[in-house]
C-alpha cells in the first residue's frame, strides 16, 4: 500500500487508488497516519472530528469509520497482518516507511542534512530534490482539521518551508541561480512571510544578473510585510538590500559564482556572503507543558533590539536538576532561532552528566571555531587567542548561542558572545550570579500542569480514565519534570498496567525511586550529579544524608545543627553548600525545604553509609532540640494561661509535651 499525506489525502492499494469520499472519515485517517505507529486515544479521535461538541453518538459513529477504515487497509494477506489494531488505549496504524510519504520526506531531509554536513553538495541536492518531489500542495489539504491536526499540519508546513530554503542554498551554491529563482517564486507566491525566502530570492535574481529584479523583490518583500504583518523588513534583509545598492564586493558580482574554496562550492547552511551557518540545536523538545510565564520573558529579551552599546542579551536558566532547563530553552531557542539567521551553536558543558567532567571552555572554543568555518589546523592552541578569534568571527553576525547544563560561571565567560547582534541561552542549577544576564528561575510543575504531563506521555484517554489515580502518580512524583517524564514512559511501555497499579508501587517508598527509572533514564542519576559535586572534607554530605532520617517539611539552622551534631556556623555553612548545589530549596527567613523524592535519595544514602546507631543518635538529638523548643515555648506561654474554672477544666491555652 501506499499512503500520502502530504497534499491531499490519497491511498494506493497495488498501485490502484482506495476511495474515502466521507470528510470525518479522512479526518480519522489522516489522525492515524499522523501518529503512525503509534496508539491514538479515542478521546483524542472524537475531539479531532467534532472538535468540542461530540454528539451521543460520536463513539458509535467513530467505531463505524474505524470498521470501514480497516476494510480498506487490510492486506489481503489476511487479519494476522491487520494493519489496523485495536487496544484498550485506543488505535494504532501500521505502516511500513516505505509506503508513507511522511517518513520518505523525513529520511530524505535527514539524508540531505547528513551529505550537506559533509560538503557534499550533489548528494545532498539530490535527496532534497527527492524529499520536495513527493510534495503535491499543503499537507492534509482536502482533510477537515481539528485542533491537533492543524499543529500537524503547521509543523509539516515548517518542515518543508525549512527544506525549501535548504535546497535553495544548496543550487546557490552550485551557481544555478536561474532554477533557485524559479522555485522560490512559486514558494513565496505560497506563502510570503517567509523573510529567508525573500532573500533568498533576491540572492539568486543578482547573480543571475538581474540587479532590477533583486530590489523589485525587496520591493515586494517589504509591502507585504507591512500589508499583512504591519512590519518592516528585519536586519539580515536590509543589511542584503543595502549591500546590493552599493554593489557590495562582499557580494559576488551580478551573473558571477558562488564563493568557492579550494576550488569547491561553499555548501549551503552558509550565509550569503560564504560564510558557515551551523545549526547545532539538538532535536526539539515533543513533549512540553506550562512555562508559559518563563517562555513569555525569554522570547521579549531575545526578540528585542538591543539597545546601542547595552551588549548581547543573555538569558540563564538556573533550578534542580531534571526539572527542565534545557527542554524550556531549546523550546525558546527554536522559537526564536529565524532571528538569528548567521546559525545556532549548541553545546552540552557536561555539568550534569554523571561520570563524565565537565568540557574545558577551551575545548568548546575549539569546536565553536570548526563549526564557524575555521579549519581544524588553523584553530588557536591557546585559549586566549582562541577566544579572540571567536568574538571576531561574531561581530558582525546574528548567532544564537546555547551553552547547556554550566557548573559554574567561569566556564560559561569566555563562550558569551560580545556582540549586541548575538544572544546566548545558559542552563545551569547553580545560579549563575556573576555572569551578566537575565536569570530565570526554574522550579517544579504544578499539579494540573503535572496530569497534563502525564497524559501526553500515557495517552489522554487512559489519564481521562483513571483521574484519581493520576493524580497520585504525579504527587508521588513531588510534580518533578524528570519522574513524571519517567512515569509516563513507563506506562507507555506498559498498556496493560492500570494507573492504580502502577501508583501503588509508587506509594511505597522503599522502592518508588527504583520505579522511577527505564533503560535510560534514572531519577538518581539526576540527584547523584548533585551530590558528587559537595565537598568531601566539610559536613554537607553528612548533612544531606541526615536530611533522610528526619521527615520534617522544613528545616532550619539550629535543627540542623542538633541534627548532626555540630555548631551553628557549620550547620549554616553546610546548609548553603547544599542550597547551592541545589539539593535544599530556601524558602526565606533562614529556612530550607527538601523534595519528596530528594530525601528518599538521602535515606538511601544514610542507609549505605551511617551506621544504624549514628542514625538513631541523629533522630534522639533533633527530638532532644523539639523538645527544648517546646519547653521555652511552654515557658514563655505560662504567665498567660488561665487558671482553670472550679471544675477542674482549664479555660485557656493547653500546652502538651511528646517525645513520640
Amino acid at each position: 500500500m501506499k499512503f500520502r499525506l502530504l497534499g491531499p489525502l490519497r491511498i494506493q492499494a497495488n498501485g490502484s487508488p482506495v476511495r474515502i469520499t466521507a470528510p470525518k472519515q479522512r479526518t480519522v485517517l489522516a489522525m492515524l497516519l499522523a501518529r503512525a505507529g503509534h496508539v491514538v486515544p479515542i478521546r483524542s479521535l472524537v475531539a479531532e472530528v467534532w472538535d468540542d461538541r461530540p454528539p451521543r453518538s460520536a463513539v458509535a459513529n467513530l467505531r463505524t469509520y474505524l470498521m470501514q477504515l480497516r476494510k480498506l487497509v487490510t492486506p489481503a494477506s489476511g487479519p494476522a497482518d491487520e494493519r489496523l489494531v485495536t487496544s484498550d488505549a485506543g488505535y494504532l496504524l501500521r505502516v511500513e516507511p516505505a509506503e508513507f510519504d511522511l517518513f520518505q520526506f523525513e529520511a530524505l531531509s535527514a539524508e540531505g542534512r547528513h551529505a550537506l554536513a559533509s560538503g557534499d553538495l550533489g548528494i545532498a541536492q539530490d535527496a532534497y530534490d527527492r524529499a520536495l518531489a513527493l510534495w503535491g500542495g499543503m499537507a492534509a489539504e482536502d482533510v477537515p482539521l481539528g485542533p491537533t491536526l492543524r499543529e500537524v499540519v503547521a509543523r509539516l508546513t515548517d518542515r518543508y518551508l525549512a527544506a525549501v530554503e535548504e535546497h535553495a542554498e544548496i543550487q546557490l551554491a552550485l551557481g544555478r541561480y536561474a532554477a533557485a529563482a524559479t522555485r522560490l517564486r512559486e514558494v513565496i507566491g505560497q506563502y510570503p512571510l517567509r523573510e529567508r525566502l525573500h532573500g533568498q530570492l533576491m540572492v539568486a535574481l543578482y547573480r543571475c544578473g538581474d540587479v532590477a529584479g533583486a530590489l523589485d523583490a525587496f520591493g515586494a518583500a517589504r509591502r507585504v510585510l507591512a500589508d499583512e504583518l504591519g512590519i518592516d523588513p528585519g536586519p539580515d534583509l536590509l543589511r542584503l538590500h543595502q549591500a546590493m545598492l552599493r554593489r557590495d564586493t562582499a557580494l559576488p558580482p551580478p551573473g558571477g559564482h558562488a564563493p568557492a574554496v579550494d576550488g569547491q562550492a561553499v555548501p549551503p547552511g552558509s550565509v550569503d556572503d560564504g560564510r558557515p551557518r551551523p545549526r547545532q540545536l539538538p532535536r526539539p523538545p515533543t513533549v512540553f507543558v506550562g512555562r508559559s510565564a518563563e517562555l513569555a520573558r525569554l522570547h521579549t529579551v531575545l526578540c528585542g533590539d538591543p539597545a546601542a552599546g547595552a551588549g548581547p542579551r543573555v538569558m540563564a536558566l538556573h533550578g534542580p536538576g531534571g526539572v527542565g532547563k534545557s527542554t524550556l530553552a531549546l523550546r525558546a531557542a527554536y522559537g526564536v532561532a529565524g532571528r538569528y539567521a548567521d546559525g545556532q551553536l549548541y553545546v552540552d558543558l557536561q555539568g550534569a552528566t554523571p561520570d563524565l567532567p565537565p568540557l574545558r571552555p577551551a575545548e568548546v572554543l575549539g569546536r565553536f571555531l570548526r563549526a564557524l568555518g575555521v579549519p581544524p589546523g588553523e584553530v588557536p592552541v591557546d585559549p586566549a587567542e582562541a577566544a579572540t578569534v571567536y568574538q571576531s568571527l561574531l561581530a558582525d553576525r546574528r548567532v544564537l548561542v546555547m551553552l547547556d547544563n554550566a557548573v559554574g560561571a567561569a566556564q560559561v565567560a569566555p563562550l558569551l558572545p560580545a556582540s549586541s547582534g548575538c544572544a546566548a541561552l545558559v542552563t545551569s542549577r547553580t545560579a549563575l550570579t556573576t555572569v551578566d544576564a537575565v536569570p530565570i528561575a526554574v522550579g517544579v510543575l504544578d499539579e494540573p500542569q503535572s496530569l497534563r504531563m502525564l497524559a501526553l506521555l500515557a495517552g489522554e484517554t487512559r489519564v481521562a480514565a483513571e483521574a484519581e489515580a493520576a493524580t497520585e502518580i504525579t504527587r508521588w512524583c513531588g510534580h518533578h519534570p524528570l519522574a513524571l517524564r519517567i512515569a509516563g514512559a513507563r506506562l507507555a511501555g506498559r498498556p496493560d498496567w492500570s494507573l492504580a497499579r502502577f501508583g501503588e508501587r509508587l506509594r511505597n517508598q522503599q522502592r518508588r525511586l527504583d520505579e522511577l527509572q527505564t533503560a535510560d533514564l534514572r531519577i538518581r542519576s539526576c540527584f547523584e550529579v548533585g551530590y558528587a559535586t559537595l565537598g568531601p572534607a566539610g559536613p554537607a554530605k553528612a548533612v544531606f544524608r541526615l536530611f533522610g532520617v528526619l521527615d520534617v517539611p522544613e528545616v532550619g539552622v539550629e535543627l540542623v545543627a542538633a541534627l548532626a551534631d555540630v555548631d551553628p556556623k557549620t550547620a549554616e555553612a553546610a546548609l548553603d553548600e547544599l542550597a547551592e548545589a541545589r539539593l535544599l530549596e530556601p524558602v526565606g527567613d533562614g529556612r530550607f525545604r527538601m523534595h519528596d523524592l530528594l530525601r528518599l535519595f538521602a535515606a538511601e544514602l544514610a542507609a549505605a553509609h551511617d551506621s544504624p546507631d549514628e542514625r538513631a543518635r541523629a533522630v534522639r538529638r533533633a527530638l532532644d532540640w523539639y523538645l527544648d523548643v517546646c519547653r521555652r515555648v511552654q515557658a514563655l506561654l505560662q504567665p498567660h494561661l488561665r487558671p482553670g474554672q472550679a471544675s477542674g477544666r482549664p479555660k485557656g491555652w493547653r500546652c502538651t509535651i511528646s517525645a513520640g
